[in-house]
């Protein structure tokens, strides 16, 4: 290796080992997920707009074994994958259910037989949460892990919901156009 490409490598591990920290919420630099670690691609905050006034409401981190850059290559991804939901404020459990009903209405792109039984087996799983709470989501080879305040609450099994999931953060309508260049790390 030239020694310009051996120091871009050196500033580029460096950068990665750092923790990021947005809004008070400190984000490691790596996690292990199922026996690998995993390191931060992006990071980013989810802001609802209420009649002009945006609300903070939660930090959202990926991680991945690699840099995903684009849409298409955490699609790809054969991972794991993390994600992580850091609230900001309480949230009672008809708002959490609520949210993610109306967030796989707005932004789901991937549907198939048996979607709307696992899509809800999914929201079954999330709890209300306290500010600081946070709720995680691993895709692990097929798997969907839903872990929810420390706690594994289940996992749904195919890459068909795990196709659904990204497609809120990296589909066509996601989520919100900021939070996915966040994840992206752009």
């Amino acid at each position: 290796m030239k020694l310009p490409a051996m120091l871009a490598a050196a500033l580029l591990a460096a950068t990665a080992a750092t923790a990021v920290e947005i809004q008070g919420v400190k984000i490691p630099p790596n996690v292990e997920v199922a026996g690998k670690t995993l390191q931060l691609n992006g990071a980013g905050l989810r802001t609802f707009t209420l009649v002009f006034v945006p609300i903070k409401i939660y930090v959202a981190a990926l991680h991945s074994p690699a840099p995903l850059r684009s849409a298409d290559a955490v699609n790809a991804s054969t991972g794991p994958l993390q994600f992580t939901f850091t609230f900001l404020r309480d949230v009672g459990q008809g708002d959490v259910t609520e949210a993610w009903q109306k967030q796989f209405a707005a932004s789901n792109t991937h549907t198939y037989a048996g979607y709307e039984k696992d899509r809800d087996a999914f929201i079954a799983m999330l709890g209300p949460i306290q500010s600081g709470g946070a709720e995680t989501v691993q895709l692990v080879g097929t798997d969907t892990i839903v872990i929810d305040q420390g706690k594994m609450k289940g996992t749904i099994p195919g890459r068909n919901f795990q196709q659904s999931f990204l497609s809120l953060w990296f589909g066509s309508d996601p989520v919100s156009d900021d939070l996915k260049a966040a994840l992206l790390g752009q």
